[in-house]
């Protein structure tokens, strides 16, 4: 039985487990009211997440005090406005807390109860889907997708991916095993040579290698990418957040390869697939993102998608695989253009932010694989021709 169940004493499919799913909904309602400080301050300078510490209408300035401060309870008690100036509070803030509610949820259910995840694994998946949240309504607000979330989650995820392999809660890709199956077999012609006695069977021994190697990758990525940066954009600052991804995924990439020529067996391990779906994931989406804007930029001779789209698809690529990433970009152009569409006959509109609806078709597909795939066969059995 998964340790949040042992800890509350729920059963799958009892009446505890609605109990616990009510909770994680009152507790996503209540973050949700922390997301709305995160989403008006990570984008505005001289602001942070806290500082100043305490919650201010951003017209008048004044303080909010605890009780005007509930999740969803306090916006109705005052009808939508503020308690000194009486300016109109944005619907945006009770749609956050309970978009985050409902998330928290689903999350909790289709997580722990269908999946038998552990708490530890819960605990970082909603810190994921919190952070996607507050991307998202930046993008809304402002068209821009921070870094904070995109580059800060992309650091979070392979690591996440090796410690919680359980968070790759979709079926399992079979690219990807049999990707980890040829690198443990293509190096078996230096595993026989070299690799002899302790050194290939030692777990200490591997485990020793294995770090060496993810601290050279991780410096020489670093700098590599640094030496790009600088070259690319000589009078961009270049700060160590601004470069460490690549020297993490180089490490990543490094150690998964290493780790199976030096245990073998490790290639079959929860670990090495979960991060080896991850790295495929976050490389085919933002490449694919990446090159799907570069054509259309040139075809309409306009910037068509933002680099933020390119570092979200990463992340989303990350939680999802590479197959999930393809499924979702695919779902997101079928959302985008029916919303488009019809804002385009209302408002005359002509630009969408395209990162809401990457999360949406992401997330949908990493909860519940099989909803893309089953919509895109009945898409195409309507034009099947009749036997």
């Amino acid at each position: 039985m998964p340790f949040l169940l042992q800890v509350l004493a729920v059963e799958p499919g009892s009446v505890s487990r609605w109990l616990v799913v009510g909770v994680a909904a009152c507790f996503g309602a209540a973050t949700g009211s922390f997301l709305n400080v995160c989403v008006w301050r990570i984008p505005r300078q001289g602001l942070g997440v806290s500082r100043p510490a305490r919650s201010f209408c951003p017209l008048c300035g004044a303080a909010i005090v605890w009780y005007d401060n509930l999740p969803l309870l306090s916006w109705m008690a005052l009808g939508g406005r503020c308690r000194h100036c009486r300016a109109s509070i944005a619907l945006r803030y009770p749609v956050v807390e309970v978009l985050t509610g409902v998330l928290f949820a689903v999350v909790t259910d289709r997580f722990v109860f269908e999946s038998g995840g552990s708490l530890w694994g819960l605990a970082v998946l909603l810190v994921l889907i919190s952070a996607l949240v507050v991307a998202v309504f930046i993008d809304i607000d402002l068209r821009i997708l921070p870094d904070e979330v995109t580059i800060g989650g992309m650091h979070l995820l392979p690591i996440a991916m090796v410690l919680l392999p359980e968070l790759r809660i979709g079926p399992s890709e079979g690219s990807v095993c049999r990707l980890l199956i040829w690198i443990a077999e293509s190096t078996e012609v230096l595993r026989a040579p070299v690799l002899r006695g302790e050194l290939r069977a030692g777990f200490f021994t591997a485990t020793v290698v294995i770090v060496v190697v993810g601290v050279v990758s991780f410096v020489v990525g670093l700098r590599l990418y640094r030496a790009y940066r600088r070259r690319r954009l000589p009078n961009e600052p270049c700060r160590l957040t601004d470069v460490s991804l690549a020297g993490l995924l180089s490490a990543a990439g490094a150690c998964l390869v290493v780790a199976i020529t030096l245990r073998p067996d490790w290639a079959l391990s929860s670990e090495a697939y979960s991060l080896g779906a991850c790295l495929l994931g976050m490389v085919a989406g933002s490449s694919l993102v990446w090159l799907v804007g570069v054509a259309a930029t040139k075809v309409f001779r306009k910037p068509a998608m933002g680099f933020g789209d390119v570092k979200l698809m990463g992340l989303l690529g990350g939680m999802t695989g590479w197959y999930g990433a393809l499924i979702g970009f695919l779902g997101a152009c079928i959302l985008g253009s029916v919303w488009g569409v019809g804002r385009l006959i209302v408002s005359r509109d002509r630009y969408l932010p395209f990162g809401p609806f990457l999360t949406i078709a992401c997330v949908t597909f990493y909860l519940w694989p099989g909803v893309f795939p089953s919509v895109l066969d009945w898409y195409l059995d309507l034009f099947a021709a009749s036997p």
